[in-house]
């Protein structure tokens, strides 16, 4: 049996990973920027759907 490694999936692993995380601060940091923001959007437009 022969077998070929071609090379190791890690950069591409590291890459993704990296990415994946300044994605993730990306969307925190707009969350404590405008999360009350939002909050109170989606609830004025929710209660507008009560009356």
């Amino acid at each position: 049996m022969d077998r070929t490694v071609e090379g190791s999936p890690l950069p591409l692993i590291t890459a993704v990973g990296l990415l994946l995380l300044g994605l993730g601060g990306v969307a925190f940091y707009g969350w404590l920027r405008f999360g009350s923001s939002i909050l109170l959007t989606l609830g004025e437009n929710g209660l507008s759907w009560c009356f």
